[in-house]
């Protein structure tokens, strides 16, 4: 944890960084959706993105809450609603009853993990937060993973059509600055799955700058 005053102001400066980022990454599905309800069809966007977010969203603030960071339940609990709403609106206009089932599983799996943390624990503090934060984190890192198969498209066929540098800049501010953040106040669950994530965001962002979208297809 930061204590002399310069580590403070660091800490403070890249909390700041971390809110903004996050909350533009929260809020980047936002036309989509509205995109969504004009057309009233889901089309072709894929809809476990918004359950997965939905899902990381409230272990980490289960996660801040039990830890008492403020920050992280601040930005999780923006995202958490949001992603209510996107959630809900993709359901709502989307033609496959599959979907529910989905939202099903992520709440019974986001049960099961608070469960899983608690039972047993006899009020361990230190065991609960090991066990919450390692499933916190791991479904963070596959959340962060999901991309990696759409970075092997782009690679083989050499046309980053479809992806945004401007959302890849703002996901690598947002897991570099999260990583900062988690080593300022030395929080392993907080720092390596966004160094994980950093990784995955700069490479995709070098992908993306190697092989920008043919001129024929914008």
């Amino acid at each position: 944890m930061a204590t002399n005053p310069d580590q403070q102001i660091l800490l403070g400066f890249i909390q700041l960084i971390a809110i903004v980022s996050t909350l533009g990454v929260f809020f980047m599905p936002l036309k989509t959706i509205l995109n969504i309800k004009e057309k009233r069809t889901v089309g072709s966007v894929a809809g476990i993105q918004f359950l997965s977010t939905a899902l990381n969203c409230f272990l980490w603030i289960a996660y801040g809450i039990l830890t008492g960071n403020g920050t992280m339940l601040f930005t999780n609990s923006v995202g958490l609603l949001l992603a209510f709403y996107y959630v809900y609106n993709y359901w709502l206009y989307s033609s496959s009853r599959d979907y529910l089932y989905k939202i099903m599983v992520a709440s019974i799996l986001a049960i099961s993990i608070i469960f899983i943390s608690f039972v047993g624990t006899n009020n361990n503090f230190d065991q609960r937060v090991e066990r919450l934060g390692f499933q916190a984190s791991v479904v963070c890192i596959l959340m962060f993973a999901a991309p990696l198969e759409r970075l092997f498209q782009i690679i083989k066929i050499k046309n980053s059509e479809g992806m945004l540098k401007g959302v890849a800049v703002l996901s690598m501010m947002c897991s570099l600055s999260w990583l900062v953040f988690g080593l300022l106040i030395i929080d392993k669950y907080i720092y390596i799955p966004n160094f994980l994530a950093s990784l995955i965001s700069i490479t995709q962002l070098l992908v993306i700058l190697k092989y920008p979208p043919s001129p024929q297809l914008l």
